[in-house]
């Protein structure tokens, strides 16, 4: 059975009041996109390792931007399921925020420092995480670029989806409801320099290049419900012709109440370009449009499993991999599963697994 660390627990700066009970997965495999070395995609089922095949309860340190949205809960619950229901351990340290780099650097280098078997990383920068990358796997940790996007070259693994992709989903979306007339939009898609919200403008600009679909006004920063929330509002009172609000999941949040708080429901339409529970729950009722879901749970198995088969010695199917996005709305929410994208309620965030004897 698991037991929860104390001590690990209070380095990562929470209490065991946080430790939950674990439902283990049942699943073991689900569908994929593996993206080849040349950029082309090939759709493929991935086989999840089985807990026999580990020699060892491998130690897997997970370091997370934070822990202040639903969206890295849901990655928090991925993560730690799968490795409860193979029995290896983990520590699972969060920065605290976007503004944290240094942070994320402290940690991950006591992580390095502390001989953890491996590394999966939800890099708060694509480009500041890369000489701590290097040594770790210089160091023979394999580390496992989760999410967000991490560019240095001999990182292990890319357990995500395309931020690009899923604006890029979003931003079609948009230009098919403009159906060519004009259509104005306010853009909230998070912090500059975060390597999956630069990718995710890129994406979204590239999908509406040449409609008639026209960002008015771009504004970036923490994803803090607080912060998008101001963002948002303010953006309302300045621009008076907005008829979309787009952006990251937080924002789409907040923007379903900053329209209604203005006064603006059913003027003003709101999308994300990814999915939390909040968003959801607004598509649900009509007060958010649509948003791509990128499947954050099966993500944070899909981490698990690369960086174990690495330990284990065996040759990852593709380097890089992540879920399929497809577009929830109104037509199509009751055809997924809850919890391929989300934790269950219940849930509670883990931070400390251990294997017991």
């Amino acid at each position: 059975m698991f037991r929860f660390s104390p001590k690990l627990m209070m380095l990562a700066g929470l209490s065991l009041a946080t430790a939950p009970g674990l439902a283990l997965a049942e699943r073991s495999s689900f569908p994929v996109e593996l993206v080849q070395e040349d950029g082309s995609k090939k759709d493929a089922d991935w086989p999840l390792i089985t807990k026999e095949e580990l020699t060892k309860p491998w130690n897997i340190c997970v370091l997370f931007p934070h822990l202040k949205d639903s969206y890295w809960v849901a990655a928090n619950y991925g993560i730690a399921d799968e490795i409860a229901r193979t029995g290896a351990s983990m520590t699972l340290y969060e920065a605290g925020g976007y503004n944290n780099l240094s942070t994320q650097l402290s940690q991950m280098d006591n992580c390095i420092a502390q001989g953890f078997d491996g590394i999966i990383l939800g890099a708060i920068s694509a480009d500041g995480v890369g000489a701590l990358v290097k040594k770790a796997t210089d160091a023979g940790i394999p580390v496992i670029d989760f999410v967000n996007g991490v560019n240095e070259p001999s990182v292990s693994g890319h357990a995500l989806v395309s931020f690009y992709d899923l604006a890029f989903t979003t931003g079609k979306y948009l230009v098919e409801q403009a159906g060519g007339q004009p259509l104005k939009v306010g853009f909230f898609p998070g912090p500059q320099g975060a390597g999956w919200s630069d990718d995710a403008v890129r994406g979204f600009n590239d999908a509406i290049a040449g409609s008639s679909v026209e960002v008015l006004v771009t504004r970036r920063g923490d994803t803090g419900l607080n912060v998008q929330l101001d963002f948002i509002s303010n953006a309302l009172l300045t621009y008076d012709d907005i008829d979309w609000v787009v952006g990251v999941d937080i924002a789409a949040e907040a923007g379903a109440v900053a329209v209604r708080n203005a006064g603006l429901a059913g003027k003003v339409q709101v999308a994300a370009f990814d999915i939390i529970p909040p968003v959801y729950e607004n598509i649900k009722a009509g007060d958010t449009k649509a948003s791509p879901t990128d499947f954050t749970t099966l993500q944070g198995r899909l981490a698990v499993d690369m960086v174990l088969r690495l330990l284990e010695g065996q040759t990852l199917a593709a380097k890089r991999a992540g879920p399929k996005p497809q577009m929830v709305t109104s037509d199509t929410i009751d055809s997924f599963e809850y919890t391929d994208m989300f934790a269950p309620k219940d849930f509670a965030v883990t931070f400390s697994l251990t294997e017991g004897q």
